[in-house]
């Protein structure tokens, strides 16, 4: 039997002969366009009008007059109707951004299965009302629960709204379209002699009745592309939707083929160790096949990030590719260009230069790399030994260095001051003139232009663009993450590829596929809907199993015209991931014997030379020693000498090179950023009680108010809706939680007699060694604890007991491990240095994770808890022997390869 194309473009000329310019053919992509012209063309044997070909979204907007808006434009036109609804108390951009896809996708599925929005929206709130009473008894509601009633209230209010503001934009979703087409009376005249429908599968309740609609008016011809083997059988999930959809609209022209069980094929599954050996493997495979069977071969990719991977494999022997898909914004090199760009804005201090690191991470990036004259240039900025750099600095360095498109990234760099889209705008034309000739840059340039343009417009039209550069980024990644580029690729001669969805209605006689593992085929995604599943069952919305039916087909459908198939998959990734695809195992057991498919299986492992890494080491040239000597004499902190105990080359990383190790702020809550917040509200809570017995009740007090103080304190430094959603509310209620309880725990020993007296808090002490070299550092806390001086520092992170044990005072009983240990006897010598009336204190640590040692976790040296003059001369010693292996030009910085959580060493 001939492709399904094929006998459809016999089916249209017998049909309507060669008058088919007013004949529109609606298929479930516009590749199978190209194919069907081809067959039309082969068919006439001559010269013919080619009718209009559609796909279905673009067939319900020429019905209706109406454009479907991008994934961007529509959340920013919903995000309009929100702020309209609720005024000032409605979330900022960002927060709205991150629950609104979902309610938008509801919407749009809610309209194209045609509901009530009265009857599905009072239901709603009935099911959660009767939920609620279930739990109270008939009691009265909780504010929680009387909150979900009214969302689904306000839910329903807002689709309204959006209704009104599509209807006025002309502009909608694709089910809201499909609504419209559905309601709204025939066009007359129709724009079409005659409509085609081929190649459809899973149809929602507003296109089948459009679709009927034009049955009735004698202007619909359906063509079902399925076969017997799947359709006949009432279980099989492949067909579950067709069977649905040809009780509801007719069996169609055309008869169900036979192919699965009468065309000879082989099916090869191959198991491949990562993704990138699949994009490799798939490489040698093409290079291997002959050019007239290259010709006949299609690449699908169930799995699109491979695209890149796979275009870097393909070696340059090989004839023309054709790309014909679009692939999400998130996973081209464009994409990570625009978020370095922007990073380097956002990082940047107010009134100062440019974050070198963050420098560094774009001018690396492939699409601005100059090759020796980045390094160099890279080379310099860190030479400058200074956390940041000017854009004049930059420029400069950059000439130095033969940079040639300086000039271009003076202009990118240029301070914002609110002009982001223009900004943007020239680092694409700065990275167009660096990889002029790279065709495929060049397109992903020219098509991330035209996206960041829409975008722009989308924003201003909604009144919502950011006007920082750390907004905009957080708010373009959430608006892009749906967001595609199509590379559309017209020729039918030489290698195709494609996304699995592209090869709707096409027969591949000979197909790799990549990607095709467990999780991807189909996806392990848990649907996302706020709408209960009870809800969606009764009312026929779309269910988990109906995606994976519909996966079901196309897998089914793209085997049925293939004579060969290979199925490349990975055991990369969790354990959800790292199978085949369930398909293969269907296939095995329903095909393998009792039709003419061969199925057989492979795993390819790759074996990697064993590569011994040389040790990095630092040499300490006279650069490295002015700056150590600037340290000695400015003073080494206690963490920056636990740093070079625990590993030096790290030490050499972010205290000779000052390699700022801050962690990026953005949907997560740094941990640094969290404890300097802890320390900031233990401050503020101290420094009216210096010099008073703590009372118990005021502790109480403070631990009930902890959590209040710690979310305003961060307000400071991020938007009210940041800090309390997500991943900031979850770090911020743990932190409170686990610090009310140690001053809950410390309030009860202070009433069981305790005397906790805070002597200072956040206090500076210095002093120098007899060599020279200054020590200096600041105490979190001291005090006076049944009249002794305890130095105290707090950490919100976990502490080992034996961490702060020393047998001895001899270097060599000073461990990497040690580290605390050590910074606890820079406090104890520094304070007694400082204050030559006290006699003895105790150095500890108040782990603020574990209640239960409230008290604290105390430096232990010889098994003594006190720190006394007596042990003065030997922690001098060891303090001075350290800080010269510091600036021992003999010795030099070696990363530890014991230490795992180095700031910049690879480890």
């Amino acid at each position: 039997m001939n492709a399904f194309l094929d006998r459809l473009a016999e089916a249209l000329l017998a049909e309507h002969g060669a008058q088919l310019a007013d004949v529109a053919v609606v298929l479930p992509g516009q590749r199978a366009g190209v194919h069907l012209r081809k067959y039309l063309v082969q068919r006439a044997g001559a010269t013919l009008w080619s009718p209009e070909i559609l796909d279905m979204g673009g067939f319900m907007g020429r019905l209706t007059g109406l454009e479907q808006g991008t994934s961007a434009t529509m959340l920013l036109l919903l995000y309009k109707a929100y702020r309209e609804q609720l005024g000032d108390v409605a979330d900022t951009l960002e927060a709205f951004l991150q629950w609104a896809p979902i309610v938008l996708r509801d919407m749009s599925e809610v309209d194209a299965h045609l509901l009530d929005l009265d009857d599905l929206y009072r239901d709603l709130r009935a099911y959660h009302g009767i939920d609620a009473w279930s739990y109270t008894l008939g009691n009265e509601l909780s504010k929680g629960q009387q909150r979900l009633l009214d969302h689904w209230k306000a839910t329903g209010d807002l689709h309204r709204l959006l209704h009104t503001a599509m209807a006025e934009r002309r502009l909608g979703t694709s089910g809201w379209i499909a609504r419209q087409a559905a309601a709204l009376p025939l066009p007359d005249p129709l724009s079409w002699s005659m409509v085609w429908f081929a190649g459809l599968n899973a149809l929602d309740p507003a296109t089948t009745a459009t679709i009927r609609a034009l049955q009735q008016a004698g202007k619909a011809v359906l063509a079902w592309d399925t076969d017997e083997y799947y359709l006949a059988d009432e279980k099989h999930e492949a067909g579950r939707f067709l069977r649905r959809s040809i009780a509801d609209l007719g069996p169609g022209i055309l008869p169900p083929g036979d192919r699965l069980t009468t065309l000879p094929r082989t099916v090869r599954s191959v198991v491949l160790p990562d993704p990138t050996a699949q994009a490799r493997y798939a490489a040698q495979l093409l290079t291997e096949l002959p050019k007239e069977d290259l010709e006949r071969t299609t690449v699908v990719l169930a799995d699109e990030g491979l695209l890149m991977p796979l275009l870097e494999a393909l070696p340059d022997s090989l004839p023309a590719v054709n790309i014909t898909m679009g692939v999400p914004i998130s996973t081209l090199p464009v994409h990570s260009l625009v978020t370095s760009f922007l990073q380097v804005h956002a990082g940047r201090p107010q009134h100062r230069g440019y974050h070198v690191e963050d420098l560094q991470r774009l001018l690396l990036h492939t699409f601005v790399h100059e090759g020796n004259a980045t390094a160099t240039l890279t080379a310099e900025l860190v030479g400058l030994q200074q956390p940041t750099a000017t854009t004049d600095q930059l420029v400069r360095l950059a000439i130095a260095a033969g940079y040639r498109q300086h000039a271009l990234m003076a202009v990118a760099l240029a301070p914002l001051e609110g002009r982001i889209h223009e900004a943007i705008t020239a680092l694409l034309a700065w990275a167009q003139a660096q990889v002029e000739g790279d065709l495929l840059a060049t397109e992903q340039l020219f098509r991330m232009a035209r996206s960041e343009k829409q975008l722009h417009s989308a924003l201003v039209a909604a009144s919502a663009l950011p006007t920082d550069a750390r907004t905009y980024m957080h708010v373009r990644e959430l608006l892009l993450r749906d967001e595609r580029i199509g590379f559309y690729g017209e020729p039918l001669s030489g290698l195709q590829v494609m996304g699995f969805l592209e090869t709707r209605a096409i027969d591949l006689q000979r197909s790799i596929v990549l990607g095709a593992k467990e999780g991807i085929l189909p996806q392990a995604a848990v649907q996302q809907s706020f709408i209960p599943f009870d809800v969606r069952r009764t009312y026929h919305l779309p269910l988990r199993a109906d995606g994976e039916a519909i996966t079901a087909y196309h897998m089914y459908r793209a085997l049925q015209g293939a004579s060969h198939v290979t199925m490349l998959s990975d055991t990369g990734g969790t354990m959800a991931l790292g199978e085949p695809s369930r398909f293969i195992a269907q296939w095995a057991h329903e095909l393998v014997g009792v039709s003419n498919t061969s199925l057989e299986h492979l795993t390819v492992p790759v074996h990697y030379a064993t590569r011994h890494l040389p040790k990095i080491r630092v040499a300490k040239d006279p650069a490295v020693l002015t700056r150590l000597r600037t340290l000695a004499e400015r003073g080494f902190s206690p963490s920056a000498l636990g740093t070079f105990l625990r590993c030096p080359l790290n030490f050499y990383f972010t205290h000779i090179l000052r390699i700022d190790s801050r962690e990026v702020e953005g949907e997560k809550l740094g941990s640094d950023v969290l404890g300097n917040a802890v320390h900031g509200v233990f401050q503020d809570l101290l420094a009216n009680e210096l010099g008073k017995p703590m009372d118990p009740e005021l502790m109480r007090e403070w631990a009930a108010s902890f959590r209040d103080r710690l979310a305003q304190h961060l307000r400071t430094e991020f938007p009210e809706g940041t800090v309390e959603r997500g991943h900031f509310r979850l770090r911020i209620d743990m932190a409170a939680q686990a610090t009310a309880d140690h001053l809950l725990a410390e309030a009860d020993r202070c009433a069981q007699g305790a005397r906790i007296i805070p002597v200072q808090v956040e206090q500076d002490l210095s002093a120098p060694l007899p060599n020279g070299t200054v020590l200096r550092g600041r105490c979190d806390r001291i005090d006076d604890r049944d009249g002794e001086i305890h130095i105290l520092d707090l950490k919100t992170g976990s502490v080992k007991e034996n961490a702060l044990q020393l047998k001895g005072l001899d270097r060599e009983h000073l461990t990497p491990d040690h580290r605390y240990a050590l910074q606890l006897v820079v406090y104890a010598w520094l304070y007694l240095q400082q204050n030559p009336t006290v006699d003895r204190v105790k150095a500890g640590i108040i782990p603020l994770q574990r209640a239960s040692r409230s008290e604290g976790l105390y430096l232990s040296i010889v098994g003594e808890d006190f720190v006394d003059r007596s042990m003065m001369p030997a922690i001098t010693a060891l303090l001075s022997k350290l800080t010269a292996e510091i600036v021992d030009v003999d010795v030099p910085f070696e990363h530890d390869p014991e230490s795992l959580y180095c700031a910049c060493c690879v480890t």
